[in-house]
């Protein structure tokens, strides 16, 4: 419970007013640059343009991760614009110019990487590089729109927020059980992550909220080997209210530290103006479209469809990735019950229906074991150099 002892209880925000949306009719056009993003694990892809010291551009695809602190290329983008890129590399999304000066710019192995059948992905794109715009991230028009100060001007229920002056990071008050907590809006994560110390006593107090054990679907998106996604509990919680916005049956996962002590969330937290007890991710965002004025410290809800309780209909199987291959970190649980039978952790993940899963993206892994509760997925697995196959069910979790 040491995390949740030590974070701020925030009981003085500012009064909230909520803005009325203008008709139609009378609504100017968008003003910034705007472009189309592509959402795949509940995260942000966009079509952006690089300009190095030498004047050339270059169209790249970004990942737009407002939980980032620093601008990172593949090696081979990072050589094309030259060392030089660290003190003067311009990015622009449509009209808008961006500059990563003062930011740390570097070239990191993971990239590229693919995401659905579209190109590579070259590019990370932090929160510090927007936080002096307003932007707007409309999940139903897949649009990412970013202006200048006092270009926008914002719909929706507005909510105050709290960043973090090197990084970016937002950090919004969360009313949960009647409680507040710090929590930061994080649309570069796809699954809304929390911390088991401030998680445990829900689950103590409200049992249905408990899905489940072991991260599957969207709630699987590190994939690491490091046991944390295999041990998280996986939750719904039927209400979280931002301000005067509430958020319905968001799923969540929450996790502990590893076997090592080491605690992803309290390394999460350090990011932050303030310790934190977790993220909003996509899943929790997408019904909305969201506008985020850095510079007056507002972000406004516009609720444009509803949640989806089914984004973690899955077949129970927490994954990791080495590299090409997947392997079985844990198989997930349902009322303390295994939900695949036959498999056991360590297991390599060869094919689903047929197709076979080597070298495939992690989306398109996870959208094949998608489906609805009962429907079963034909599943191909090598375990001591000998291959097997079970027929699993997709699980609601």
């Amino acid at each position: 419970m040491a995390i949740v002892r030590r974070l701020p209880v925030w009981t003085a925000l500012a009064a909230l007013i909520v803005l009325s949306a203008a008709p139609a009719s009378s609504r100017p056009a968008p003003v910034g640059g705007a472009t189309a993003f592509q959402l795949y694990g509940g995260r942000i892809y966009a079509e952006v343009e690089l300009t190095g010291p030498d004047g050339a551009a270059h169209r790249t695809r970004a990942f737009i991760d407002l939980g980032g602190t620093g601008v990172s290329l593949s090696p081979a983008l990072f050589r094309t614009l030259g060392p030089a890129c660290t003190q003067g590399l311009t990015v622009r999304i449509g009209g808008t110019a961006l500059s990563a000066r003062g930011q740390p710019v570097t070239a990191e192995a993971f990239l590229p990487f693919s995401v659905g059948a579209e190109p590579k992905v070259e590019m990370v794109l932090p929160a510090a590089l927007l936080k002096d715009y307003q932007v707007i991230i409309d999940y139903r028009r897949r649009q990412f729109i970013v202006a200048r100060p006092g270009s926008l001007r914002p719909r929706g229920s507005p909510t105050p927020f709290v960043m973090d002056e090197k990084t970016g990071l937002i950090t919004v008050e969360a009313r949960v059980d009647g409680r507040a907590y710090p929590m930061t809006l994080d649309a570069g994560s796809g699954y809304t992550w929390l911390a088991r110390a401030a998680a445990d006593p829900w689950l103590q107090d409200h049992p249905p909220w408990r899905h489940g054990q072991g991260a599957v679907g969207a709630a699987n998106m590190r994939m690491a080997d490091d046991g944390v996604e295999a041990a998280g509990v996986l939750m719904r919680l039927p209400q979280i209210d931002v301000g005067p916005v509430r958020l319905d049956r968001v799923g969540a996962l929450a996790i502990g530290p590893n076997a090592a002590g080491w605690d992803f969330m309290d390394w999460y937290s350090k990011k932050n103006a303030a310790p934190v007890i977790g993220w909003l991710g996509g899943n929790a965002l997408r019904p909305f479209r969201l506008t985020i004025d850095y510079p007056n410290r507002k972000i406004y809800w516009l609720r444009q469809d509803a949640a989806d309780p089914h984004d973690l209909d899955q077949v129970g199987l927490t994954l990791e990735r080495q590299g090409p291959r997947l392997l079985v970190a844990a198989v997930a649980t349902r009322d303390g019950v295994p939900t695949v039978e036959g498999v056991r952790k360590g297991d390599r993940l060869l094919g689903i229906d047929g197709v076979t899963v080597t070298g495939a993206t992690s989306g398109a892994v996870l959208a094949a074991l998608h489906g609805r509760p009962g429907e079963t997925r034909r599943l191909e697995f090598e375990r001591d150099g000998e291959s097997f196959s079970v027929a699993a069910k997709v699980t609601a979790f």
